[in-house]
């Protein structure tokens, strides 16, 4: 990939202008090229399906100001931050708010909506020289210190925060000290957290769970111990290297969750993955560089909203030096690189083109959706039979999802393989029943990797029981196919 051009670090109030930069290595695509996404900013739409990370401030592990900035640019609504006790209360029983103020701040000012995870302890109330993983029910001068800080919280922000995420993986050893994770002493503190937050935030949101991954015993001990009867949303961290293998835990999870409160709902609140070798904070295969940490945050983002679950999040904007503090190692998780200086990954682009199309309220269109492997123009008649035994879904798995945006609907499909570097994908056929419509007018196919769209004119027609695009790319990361008029 060629060098990227140097974008200099601005004030905390200024804009920058429109970013240019080489994408990754996308498919070769042999359709007649259009044109390219024209992207959109946080100020452009209400609502996104899609957040990301700017957690750690709270550490002071980068600074706002020189990233935010990057984020004017950046369409998609949702961004956590974690709201550090320890920093805020470094002198005991004094609190400075400024640097969490600057964050909300920076963050409302662009277009986005931020979030509060609520978490970690407090060095002046709990052991060790961080308390980051130290709960605060401890003792009752440490909790009665939390229900202070917490009240002070949601009164300080109520009219710009309205969401708020208690604790942050309370199933790891890590985050949950002293003793062994409890979920009924988690459950506990949901309930004490929650209640002062909604007394002193009117119409607040309540997040809970916040599990690394999906761990069935300790999920179904939360529910079993009340969960349901303390939050609003329900949060997870499906770290792992093929994204779609979660799908039957979220199903099985959401049937849980119906069996209490059917109207909670699901948050899938971080993932993230490296793009360099050598991360801290993954312990996942390699190999790791920039195009696969693309592709996998686009079949993360995606794979999510097609199985229902409310909002996204990647973790995170920027890479993190010196994490864990003191270890000299980077966590190479960010869409922007932070060293030598600020430019942006290919994942930066790659989330720009999808949340310049997917925005919104974003629902699962009713539609069925079948493929084959396709090496030439197959006539109306070898289809007729698709589905009934005489054509098969030869291509192996593949992930497709037809979705409702605020712009219109999607179609959205890949390769479900172990990301590569490059991808050597071969050409398929969809076949489409839109049981909401007529399916689609005049298609064009999207590549988010680059940003192009392709006119699908010649290779679309409508036979007699569904549309059919054919001699479409598969490629192991997703291809979007929608309305022109989408796309202008």
């Amino acid at each position: 990939m060629s060098a990227l051009p140097f974008v200099p670090a601005l004030g905390f109030g200024n804009e920058l202008n429109s970013i240019n930069y080489n994408p990754g290595s996308a498919a070769d695509v042999s359709l007649p090229f259009i044109g390219k996404v024209p992207l959109k900013t946080p100020k452009d739409f209400a609502k996104s399906p899609f957040g990301i990370g700017c957690e750690t401030l709270d550490r002071e592990l980068w600074d706002p100001k020189e990233i935010y900035p990057w984020m004017n640019d950046l369409p998609v609504k949702w961004a956590r931050l974690q709201t550090g006790w320890a920093r805020v209360e470094r002198v005991k029983g004094r609190y400075d708010w400024g640097w969490l103020d600057e964050s909300v701040d920076g963050l409302i000012k662009r277009g986005f909506k931020p979030f509060f995870n609520v978490g970690y302890g407090n060095p002046n109330y709990n052991e060790g020289d961080s308390a980051r993983g130290y709960h605060p029910l401890v003792n009752d001068e440490t909790f009665t210190a939390w229900q202070k800080f917490i009240k002070a919280l949601a009164q300080r922000y109520k009219n710009k925060i309205q969401y708020y995420e208690i604790w942050n993986e309370p199933n790891l050893k890590g985050f949950w000290k002293p003793g062994e994770p409890d979920p009924a002493k988690y459950v506990k503190l949901v309930r004490e957290t929650g209640k002062i937050i909604r007394n002193n935030c009117p119409g607040a949101v309540i997040i809970g769970g916040v599990l690394s991954r999906l761990p069935i015993n300790y999920t179904k001990s939360l529910f079993k111990n009340g969960l349901a009867k303390e939050i609003d949303i329900f949060s997870f961290h499906p770290y792992g290297v093929i994204p779609e293998s979660y799908a039957a835990e979220i199903k099985a999870l959401r049937r849980h969750i119906d069996e209490f409160d059917p109207s909670i709902r699901i948050w899938q609140g971080e993932m993230g993955y490296p793009s360099d070798p050598k991360s801290s904070g993954f312990s996942g295969e390699p190999p790791w560089t920039e195009n696969i940490q693309a592709k996998i945050m686009l079949r993360r983002l995606l794979t999510d909203i097609s199985l229902g679950i409310d909002m996204s999040l990647w973790f995170l904007i920027v890479d993190i030096h010196d994490y864990p503090k003191g270890s000299g190692r980077v966590n190479y998780k960010g869409i922007l690189r932070v060293k030598p200086e600020i430019r942006p990954k290919v994942s930066f682009s790659t989330l720009q083109n999808l949340g310049s199309i997917v925005y919104g309220d974003v629902t699962v269109r009713n539609a069925v959706i079948r493929y084959t492997q396709s090496d030439k123009y197959t006539p109306e008649e070898a289809y007729r039979s698709f589905g009934r035994n005489s054509i098969t879904n030869t291509t192996g798995n593949v992930f497709t999802s037809m979705l409702n945006t605020c712009g219109g609907k999607i179609l959205a499909y890949w390769k479900v393989i172990k990301a590569a570097d490059a991808f050597e994908g071969k050409n398929i056929d969809i076949l489409l029943w839109d049981w909401e419509g007529n399916g689609f007018e005049e298609p064009v196919l999207v590549d988010l990797l680059s940003g192009n769209i392709y006119d699908l004119k010649d290779n679309f027609s409508q036979f007699s029981q569904a549309q059919v695009m054919q001699q479409l790319p598969l490629q192991d990361y997703p291809m979007l196919i929608t309305e022109k008029n989408m796309v202008k």
